[in-house]
């Protein structure tokens, strides 16, 4: 049994009593958008909220978006107001990793407790518990796998710094590219784009053991994450690429002329 998950003296964890204070047991009160009325909305519907809105900004965010609200210290607090901002932009990732990170961490520890409350409730009774609807346990909160299950939050300054080695890597590449990426992947390993370049990095060197790693992370990254962190192309073209890659790394070939890397391609 984990240490302090039920203490009989009445006192919580720190971590408890700061969940609590941020997102009550018992749920909160909000105005209905269009009527202004109150409306009860329990815990497990506010982790459910926080969880699409992670969707929603991983989804749909890029570099104007930074612009837009001059989000330069790459905590997304919409507080700028650049409405001049021209869309697209320079299509660069977009800084907001660390904001839907700590949004993971909040959603964790709710799923967390939500769980203490029903070993709780099982314990004094000694028999499953059916499930409280009133509380909405009957939705499962499940943790996705981003951010090592949502266990991790990525510093926004981290953030800031692996974004810009990417950038510098696949804008300017040169025989820097693998520092850049490498160091890039240190401050942020939590996406899988500078994997996949780094693997084809490896391959035109033909070093095909560290292409097919990193080919391997990389795909297991965008699969987890569903959307790409880089929307210069398509998430089902961030595969596809890395499927390639993946490939040829295993087969130990690649192609040494620009008619070769032009006429790449993968049959299902």
């Amino acid at each position: 049994m984990e240490k302090g998950l039920f203490d009989d003296d009445g006192e919580l964890e720190g971590w408890r009593k700061k969940l609590q204070g941020l997102v009550p047991a018992e749920g909160v009160q909000v105005k209905h958008i269009r009527t202004g009325e109150g409306v009860h909305v329990s815990r497990r519907i506010v982790a459910v909220f926080i969880m699409m809105t992670m969707a929603d900004f991983c989804d749909q965010l890029f570099g104007f978006q930074d612009l837009l609200f001059d989000n330069a210290n790459g905590r997304l607090e919409f507080s700028g107001n650049n409405f001049g901002a021209l869309w697209p932009g320079d299509g660069k990732p977009g800084l907001w990793l660390n904001s839907i990170s700590r949004m993971g961490a909040v959603y964790t520890l709710i799923a967390r407790e939500e769980e203490i409350f029903i070993q709780e409730r099982k314990r004094k009774v000694g028999v499953a518990v059916v499930p409280d609807l009133e509380r909405n346990e009957d939705i499962e909160l499940v943790l996705p796998p981003v951010f090592d299950y949502c266990r991790k939050v990525l510093e926004a300054g981290d953030q800031i710094v692996a974004r810009d080695l990417y950038w510098e890597a696949v804008c300017e590449g040169g025989s820097k590219a693998e520092e850049l990426l490498l160091e890039s992947i240190e401050k942020n390993p939590f996406v899988g784009e500078p994997y996949v370049v780094l693997s084809q990095v490896y391959l035109t060197e033909g070093r095909f053991e560290e292409a097919e790693k990193h080919a391997e992370r990389g795909l297991k990254l965008l699969l987890e994450w569903g959307c790409p962190w880089d929307k210069r192309t398509s998430w089902e073209g961030w595969v596809a690429w890395t499927r390639v890659l993946l490939m040829r790394a295993r087969d130990k070939s690649w192609p040494q002329t620009s008619w070769g890397i032009l006429n790449l391609g993968l049959v299902n």
